[in-house]
Protein backbone atom coordinates (compact mmCIF):
# COMPACT_ATOMS: atom_id res chain seq x y z
CA UNK A 1 0.00 0.00 0.00
CA UNK A 2 2.65 2.28 0.53
CA UNK A 3 3.32 1.57 -3.37
CA UNK A 4 -0.26 3.27 -3.82
CA UNK A 5 0.43 5.61 -1.45
CA UNK A 6 3.88 6.96 -2.93
CA UNK A 7 1.63 6.88 -6.80
CA UNK A 8 -0.68 9.33 -5.02
CA UNK A 9 1.54 11.08 -3.34
CA UNK A 10 3.42 11.26 -6.92
CA UNK A 11 0.08 12.17 -9.20
CA UNK A 12 -0.76 14.62 -6.24
CA UNK A 13 2.58 16.18 -6.53
CA UNK A 14 2.27 16.45 -10.70
CA UNK A 15 -1.13 17.77 -10.66
CA UNK A 16 0.22 20.35 -8.14
CA UNK A 17 3.24 21.05 -10.83
CA UNK A 18 0.93 21.15 -13.39
CA UNK A 19 -1.15 23.71 -11.81
CA UNK A 20 1.91 25.57 -10.75
CA UNK A 21 3.08 25.78 -14.08
CA UNK A 22 -0.13 27.02 -15.47
CA UNK A 23 -0.91 29.74 -13.01
CA UNK A 24 3.31 30.41 -13.14
CA UNK A 25 2.51 30.63 -17.16
CA UNK A 26 -0.95 33.10 -16.40
CA UNK A 27 1.36 35.41 -14.22
CA UNK A 28 4.00 35.24 -17.29
CA UNK A 29 1.08 36.45 -19.74
CA UNK A 30 -0.03 38.68 -17.22
CA UNK A 31 3.29 40.20 -16.53
CA UNK A 32 3.88 40.60 -20.44
CA UNK A 33 0.54 42.29 -20.98
CA UNK A 34 1.32 44.51 -18.07
CA UNK A 35 4.99 45.21 -18.97
CA UNK A 36 3.22 46.04 -22.76
CA UNK A 37 0.71 48.28 -21.65
CA UNK A 38 3.45 50.05 -19.43
CA UNK A 39 5.91 49.98 -22.36
CA UNK A 40 2.92 51.92 -24.12
CA UNK A 41 1.83 54.47 -21.32
CA UNK A 42 5.89 55.19 -20.81
CA UNK A 43 5.78 55.69 -24.96
CA UNK A 44 2.47 57.94 -24.56
CA UNK A 45 4.30 59.82 -21.16
CA UNK A 46 7.28 60.42 -23.34
CA UNK A 47 5.16 62.19 -26.07
CA UNK A 48 3.13 64.33 -23.75
CA UNK A 49 6.43 65.42 -22.51
CA UNK A 50 7.72 66.48 -25.50
CA UNK A 51 4.51 68.00 -26.91
CA UNK A 52 4.55 69.76 -23.33
CA UNK A 53 7.74 70.92 -23.17
CA UNK A 54 7.20 72.27 -26.98
CA UNK A 55 4.20 74.05 -25.67
CA UNK A 56 5.89 75.15 -23.00
CA UNK A 57 8.91 76.76 -25.23
CA UNK A 58 5.99 78.43 -27.41
CA UNK A 59 4.18 80.01 -24.78
CA UNK A 60 6.97 81.22 -23.24
CA UNK A 61 8.33 82.65 -26.72
CA UNK A 62 4.53 84.13 -27.09
CA UNK A 63 5.05 85.69 -23.87
CA UNK A 64 8.01 87.21 -24.28
CA UNK A 65 6.90 88.52 -27.91
CA UNK A 66 3.85 89.71 -25.72
CA UNK A 67 6.37 91.44 -23.58
CA UNK A 68 7.65 93.48 -26.03
CA UNK A 69 5.06 94.27 -27.60
CA UNK A 70 3.87 95.44 -24.13
CA UNK A 71 6.77 97.56 -23.70
CA UNK A 72 6.65 99.24 -27.40
CA UNK A 73 3.23 100.13 -26.83
CA UNK A 74 3.92 101.56 -23.30
CA UNK A 75 5.14 105.03 -24.52
CA UNK A 76 2.38 105.30 -26.65
CA UNK A 77 -0.37 104.75 -23.22
CA UNK A 78 1.94 106.81 -21.64
CA UNK A 79 1.70 109.88 -24.30
CA UNK A 80 -2.47 109.15 -24.31
CA UNK A 81 -2.55 109.62 -20.27
CA UNK A 82 -0.16 112.33 -20.59
CA UNK A 83 -2.85 113.61 -23.60
CA UNK A 84 -6.15 112.81 -21.74
CA UNK A 85 -4.72 115.23 -18.70
CA UNK A 86 -3.56 117.73 -20.74
CA UNK A 87 -7.07 117.58 -22.25
CA UNK A 88 -8.76 117.34 -18.70
CA UNK A 89 -6.72 120.29 -17.52
CA UNK A 90 -7.78 122.32 -20.55
CA UNK A 91 -11.21 121.70 -20.92
CA UNK A 92 -11.38 122.37 -16.75
CA UNK A 93 -9.79 125.82 -17.63
CA UNK A 94 -12.37 126.28 -20.33
CA UNK A 95 -15.27 125.87 -17.84
CA UNK A 96 -13.94 128.08 -15.08
CA UNK A 97 -13.23 130.25 -18.15
CA UNK A 98 -16.38 130.19 -19.51
CA UNK A 99 -18.64 130.32 -15.84
CA UNK A 100 -16.42 134.22 -15.24
CA UNK A 101 -17.68 134.93 -18.68
CA UNK A 102 -20.90 134.01 -17.66
CA UNK A 103 -21.25 135.40 -14.87
CA UNK A 104 -19.58 138.79 -15.95
CA UNK A 105 -22.51 139.13 -19.03
CA UNK A 106 -24.76 138.33 -16.24
CA UNK A 107 -23.63 141.16 -13.77
CA UNK A 108 -23.44 143.38 -16.84
CA UNK A 109 -27.00 142.45 -18.08
CA UNK A 110 -28.22 143.13 -14.46
CA UNK A 111 -26.42 146.97 -14.36
CA UNK A 112 -27.82 147.51 -17.84
CA UNK A 113 -31.73 146.53 -16.43
CA UNK A 114 -31.08 148.74 -13.73
CA UNK A 115 -29.78 151.53 -15.49
CA UNK A 116 -32.73 150.91 -18.24
CA UNK A 117 -35.48 150.69 -15.28
CA UNK A 118 -34.27 154.14 -13.98
CA UNK A 119 -34.09 155.69 -17.18
CA UNK A 120 -37.04 154.04 -18.17
CA UNK A 121 -38.91 155.21 -14.82
CA UNK A 122 -37.66 158.44 -15.79
CA UNK A 123 -39.01 158.91 -19.05
CA UNK A 124 -42.65 157.32 -18.22
CA UNK A 125 -42.28 160.63 -15.35
CA UNK A 126 -41.79 162.75 -18.01
CA UNK A 127 -44.56 161.05 -20.47
CA UNK A 128 -47.09 160.79 -17.29
CA UNK A 129 -46.51 164.47 -16.62
CA UNK A 130 -46.42 165.47 -20.58
CA UNK A 131 -49.51 163.71 -20.77
CA UNK A 132 -51.31 165.62 -17.35
CA UNK A 133 -50.10 168.29 -18.74
CA UNK A 134 -51.90 168.17 -21.92
CA UNK A 135 -55.19 166.67 -20.67
CA UNK A 136 -55.27 169.62 -18.25
CA UNK A 137 -54.35 171.85 -21.37
CA UNK A 138 -57.27 170.21 -23.08
CA UNK A 139 -60.12 170.57 -20.41
CA UNK A 140 -58.99 174.38 -20.39
CA UNK A 141 -59.75 175.14 -24.08
CA UNK A 142 -62.43 175.15 -25.41
CA UNK A 143 -63.77 173.01 -27.83
CA UNK A 144 -64.35 173.13 -31.46
CA UNK A 145 -67.72 171.82 -31.02
CA UNK A 146 -68.70 174.77 -29.05
CA UNK A 147 -67.07 177.65 -31.38
CA UNK A 148 -69.64 176.56 -34.17
CA UNK A 149 -72.55 176.69 -31.68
Amino acid sequence: MSEWGAIGFACGFAIFAVFGLILLHTIRRVLLRTEDVLGKAGHEISQLAAESKELLAQTSATLSQLKARTEEVKPFCESLKLAGESLSNTVQRADAIAQLVTDTAMERLEKARRENELRLAEAFRWLDAGLSVWQSIKRQSPSPADDDA
